[in-house]
């Protein structure tokens, strides 16, 4: 198992009470792997590995940092 620390921000901070967390992942794990561990909807974040945006079919590097930026909306 792997160690990832993993952000969060707005709705996400809310619903896991933490700026932060650490989750065990298997090797070879994708963005879209750890999202369906969270019980995160793929289509309603973007993520952010290791400080560059990427698709959910990208691959975890060793202990990396994931960013799960929800949508922004502004006026």
């Amino acid at each position: 198992m792997i160690s990832h620390t993993v952000l969060l921000f707005g709705p996400l901070r809310d619903k896991f009470d933490a700026r932060s967390m650490t989750v065990e992942m298997l090797e070879n794990c994708t963005v879209d792997d750890l999202l369906e561990h969270l019980g995160v909807d793929a289509n309603l974040v973007k993520a952010a590995v290791n400080g560059t945006i990427v698709d959910s079919s990208t691959l975890l590097p060793d202990s990396s940092e994931i960013a799960l930026l929800p949508p922004v909306s502004g006026g």
